[in-house]
């Protein structure tokens, strides 16, 4: 990300004659920073609880016998029904 929490809390306006309220700006920067702050800490939890499923589909698909086509045939279904 270009811009980080702590650059957010650090940003100082010039001040012009007319210029916004300082505490109205001062307060939505805070409310944007700890907004801010807690996607940045989800975007990093999201991205190590993808990289343990990826590990982990990566064993599960290593796990597998890889399955051969022979030419014997299917076994044949059972008739276990009461309608046969």
């Amino acid at each position: 990300m270009s811009i980080t929490p702590q650059e957010i809390i650090d940003k100082a306006f010039s001040i012009k004659f007319r210029g916004y309220n300082k505490e109205e700006v001062d307060e939505f920067l805070d409310k944007i920073y700890f907004d801010y702050e807690e996607l940045v800490r989800y975007k990093d939890e999201t991205e190590v609880y993808i990289k343990r499923l990826e590990e982990r589909l990566s064993s599960f698909s290593t796990d597998f016998p890889k399955r051969t086509v022979t030419n014997e045939q299917e076994p044949e279904p059972l008739n276990d029904s009461i309608f046969y």
